[in-house]
């Protein structure tokens, strides 16, 4: 018994995998910042941090409202 899974338009892979990227090196510089510290930190997480998990987060709302749709049986 085999299950046939729904092929993926490789664009739709690429750009959730890019939002994914984003998103988790936002983090990580959110998380660094926690460490830190200087005053300058807030403006780090703010600046760098905020704006890179927003792009991830905007780049995978794009990403899954442009998808194209194939009819079923195709």
């Amino acid at each position: 018994m085999t299950t046939s899974t729904p092929a993926v338009d490789p664009r739709l892979r690429r750009r959730l995998r890019l939002a994914g990227i984003l998103v988790a090196l936002g983090l990580i510089v959110e998380a660094a910042t926690m460490f830190w510290p200087h005053p300058t930190a807030f403006l780090v997480f703010l600046g760098l941090g905020g704006l890179l998990v927003a792009a991830g987060v905007l780049l995978y709302l794009v990403a899954i409202v442009t998808v194209p749709v194939t009819p079923p049986g195709s």
